[in-house]
């Protein structure tokens, strides 16, 4: 009987790579893309994990608005990881053949690209832009005809070519089969998306694993019509299970400028809360399930004011009554360029100065995204 060790090495040799070996989970860890919104980030301990990703909830709840924060960050991250990888290897002093060929490929391969496929063609340049996007720098599709077995195809390309670090579907419910495109309205369609979505999502999980690259599926809710009162939504079992993420999202209450919660939608609302709910989460402790997130219409996913949100909660910002008060390290009032203790009456006063002295704003910002990161 061949030894255990002999029979590894061999299956390695056979596949060309070491597919079997001991665990080691740093190797395969990546920076994670921190969200817009700081209540997310904390929600997975440090931003979005690169995997396979759900966005599911009813119409105009904010998924699509989520999605472009998440591309507009990712997008910053892709390319700052690229160029630390680049400084470090033409730092070495004796770089081996293996360093010089992997400094060849990153320089030819550029920095990963974020890839925003539309099947719903609703996308919003503006919007896109309000989020955080870089939008000469996001590979675009707008299907016409095809179908959705071969936009399948077109996203796995882009994954195995190594050069995408995202990849969004918006949406796929709005995606049509072959067996349903041959077909005349009146001819009724066998398992609609289903079968074509888990053949995709069979060979989608591991290449994005292989090419670090994450893909975010946003799904809509459907009625349930048994009774019990669970989440439906298209797509088949398949496509859930293959998901390391799934998140459902509703649309929360109206705000005004003052960002006081309005009991109904009304002309002075600026902008709407959307509620989170993790479904599943096999990326981190699955301990934190449920936030929230602001989404003001003039800026998109706001970050500012999740970010004052947070630091309260934190107790980074300090609040007592109707009083606001910035602190320092040693929970004394931080004072401001004049000498004058931070301590504001109302959330308006308090947004304001935020908003307007980035640099105490960049101060409380990056306490708040220390401590999420924990």
């Amino acid at each position: 009987m061949a030894k255990l060790d002999d029979v590894i090495k061999n299956i390695n040799k056979q596949y060309g790579f070491s597919m079997i070996g001991k665990a080691d989970v740093k190797k395969k860890s990546y920076q994670r893309v921190p969200f817009r919104t700081p209540a997310l980030t904390w929600i997975f301990r440090g931003g979005m994990p690169r995997t396979v990703i759900e966005l599911l909830g009813m119409p105009s709840a904010g998924k699509t608005s989520l999605s472009y924060s998440i591309c507009g960050s990712a997008q910053k991250v892709f390319k700052q990881e690229w160029e630390d990888e680049i400084a470090k290897l033409e730092s070495l002093s004796k770089p081996t053949a293996k360093d010089k060929e992997r400094l060849a490929y990153l320089k030819d391969r550029g920095y990963k690209k974020v890839v925003y496929l539309d099947s719903e063609f609703s996308t919003s340049e503006d919007w896109l832009i309000k989020n955080g996007v870089d939008i000469d720098d996001l590979i675009f599709i707008a299907p016409e005809n095809q179908t959705a077995e071969q936009l399948f195809q077109i996203i796995l390309d882009l994954i195995g070519s190594d050069g995408v670090g995202l990849v969004v579907l918006d949406s796929i419910p709005a995606l049509v089969s072959q067996q349903a495109m041959d077909k005349n309205m009146e001819e009724k369609t066998m398992a609609g998306i289903s079968a074509p979505l888990s053949v995709f999502s069979s060979k989608l999980l591991p290449l994005c694993n292989k090419h670090n690259c994450m893909f975010i599926g946003i799904n809509q809710v459907r009625d349930d019509m048994t009774g019990y009162h669970q989440v439906v939504s298209p797509g088949g079992k398949m496509w859930k299970h293959t998901c390391s993420v799934r998140m459902l999202i509703r649309k929360g209450r109206y705000y005004d400028a003052n960002y006081k919660e309005l009991t109904s939608h009304c002309e002075e609302a600026v902008g709407n809360y959307a509620e989170v709910e993790v479904l599943k989460n096999k990326a981190t402790k699955p301990d934190r399930r449920v936030t929230k997130f602001s989404i003001t219409y003039d800026c998109g996913v706001d970050g500012v004011n999740d970010c004052f949100e947070m630091a309260v909660t934190l107790g980074i910002i300090d609040k007592a009554g109707a009083w606001f008060s910035i602190l320092d390290d040693d929970k004394s009032i931080v004072k401001g360029e004049n000498g004058e203790l931070l301590k504001f009456q109302g959330k308006a006063k308090i947004m304001e100065y935020l908003k307007t002295h980035e640099d105490v704003y960049n101060g409380v910002k990056e306490k708040v995204e220390n401590a999420v990161r924990a």
